[in-house]
């Protein structure tokens, strides 16, 4: 097995060298390059071929090498390898301009697609510790275990963590976005600071009629926990700012740039974009509610069978922080978090029935493998590119666990209450709150069921030597 500085030497050449690299961020399983030019990189068999790399998806702007959970380690050589200034404000592309992208529909919804993703990957730390800090408060606190009471200081914390990381999430957003759009993090979160202010938000709460300048009428939005306004509003700054520091004679830069770009965001954020998007936003919301109060439980159905899919293109994360100020008014969610969490048991079931119905060695290694990291690191792309994109029995299986844990959720009632991951997958139920016996049936009924056909009706590859 390669180790991961053989991986990361390897990736960085197939992509074409640090010199072709623009930009590199990780996930929890995927180094995610943005390429000067991505005709020079290598084509997906020539990268696949590379010991340590599970997949290559090409998506939302980005070449996206899966790596697995020793990412990090990966990412960090990778880096040391490009040089951290590289990383942060890379060269190349004055070095290597290139050819200007045409606007073809599947160009435009590839860079949103990149632009939302790069933006939002680098904050999952904060939404992952947030979650644990929560669950904790959960599961110890008084509506469960009754260890810890309201009054309790650790109870407090707990929540006071997990509020502070979702309330201050587009705060994290604007530093992580500016880098992705190359512009000033400082003014970026400046504007975001104003967007997430006590006083911005008595102006709201008051829905009384205010003036920007005197002059501009202010929508009155509330953007705690909007990740998506956010990133549009800094991608516009981006463009000011890059006018700004050009008009702006330079005996009075210091001052007149960060004023000037401020001075002009100001009604750009709370006049137009930001209510753009938030309406936007607001007409995704309705959508779900109406779902769910019209279609109801196959929704959950159809979410459930398709996730896999949604986290083989890359757009998971896109897709939850888009949908996570809606689930945050509501209070809860009851389409697409059962639904993923129904998806991620029946992962877990297909990949014991792999293991326990390999012919191989080899393939009982790979389901091993596979089971473990997913049930103790809650990791399920080895499964998702090793297994299922190999094994058309074992996807079928997988889709259908998660349609009838899905189901089960569905017609019992089951809503997600606490919207972060608990880090082991068998502890989701948890984040049903008051609805966690509906949601630890469905989880049980989605991971037995594909472990149940996994079992009976075997798999292609199972067989066969990989």
């Amino acid at each position: 097995m390669a180790n991961n500085q053989q991986i990361a030497e390897q990736v960085l050449a197939a992509v074409g060298g640090k010199a072709n690299v623009s930009s590199v961020t990780h996930c929890m399983t995927r180094l995610r390059f943005v390429l000067v030019d991505e005709s020079k990189a290598a084509d997906d068999k020539t990268l696949e071929a590379i010991a340590g790399v599970l997949k290559v998806i090409r998506a939302g702007g980005q070449v996206q090498v899966v790596i697995g959970r020793n990412v990090d380690k990966v990412y960090d050589i990778v880096c040391e390898r490009i040089g951290l200034e590289h990383a942060a404000q890379p060269a190349a592309e004055a070095e290597l301009p290139q050819e200007k992208q045409k606007l073809t529909p599947k160009a435009v919804a590839n860079n949103i697609l990149g632009a939302v993703s790069g933006s939002l990957t680098p904050v999952l730390p904060v939404i992952i510790v947030a979650g644990i800090f929560k669950m904790v408060a959960v599961l110890f606190g008084p509506k469960n275990l009754g260890l810890l009471t309201a009054e309790s200081q650790l109870y407090i914390l707990c929540n006071l963590v997990n509020d502070a990381g979702f309330y201050f999430l587009p705060f994290f957003v604007a530093y992580s976005a500016a880098k992705r759009f190359k512009t000033d993090p400082i003014l970026s979160m400046l504007v975001a600071a104003l967007m997430l202010h006590p006083t911005m938000l008595d102006i709201v709460a008051a829905g009384e009629p205010f003036k920007i300048y005197g002059l501009l009428p202010m929508q009155l939005v509330n953007y705690t926990q909007a990740t998506v306004p956010v990133i549009l509003v800094v991608w516009i700054l981006s463009y000011v700012h890059k006018w700004v520091k050009k008009v702006v004679p330079d005996f009075i830069r210091t001052i007149g740039v960060p004023m000037l770009t401020t001075f002009i965001m100001i009604p750009l954020t709370f006049c137009v974009f930001g209510p753009i998007c938030n309406e936007i936003m607001s007409w995704v919301g309705s959508a779900i509610l109406w779902m769910n109060n019209t279609i109801g439980v196959p929704t959950i159905v159809v979410v459930a069978a398709i996730w896999p899919f949604v986290i083989m293109f890359g757009m998971h994360v896109p897709v939850m922080m888009a949908l996570l100020p809606t689930w945050m008014e509501m209070g809860y969610d009851a389409i697409v978090s059962p639904a993923t969490i129904a998806t991620n048991l029946a992962g877990i079931g297909v990949e014991l029935a792999y293991a326990l119905r390999a012919g191989s060695r080899e393939n009982k290694e790979l389901g091993w493998t596979c089971f473990v990291t997913h049930v103790t690191a809650n990791i399920s792309e080895p499964a998702l590119y090793g297994i299922f994109l190999r094994d058309r029995k074992a996807l079928a299986w997988d889709m259908l666990g998660a349609a009838a844990g899905g189901v089960t959720m569905g017609l019992l009632g089951g809503k997600v209450t606490l919207f972060s991951g608990v880090g082991f997958p068998f502890l989701e139920f948890l984040r049903f709150g008051e609805y966690s016996v509906p949601g630890a049936i469905g989880m049980v009924v989605a991971f037995g069921v594909s472990l149940a056909l996994g079992l009976v009706f075997g798999f292609e590859k199972a067989q066969q030597k990989n």
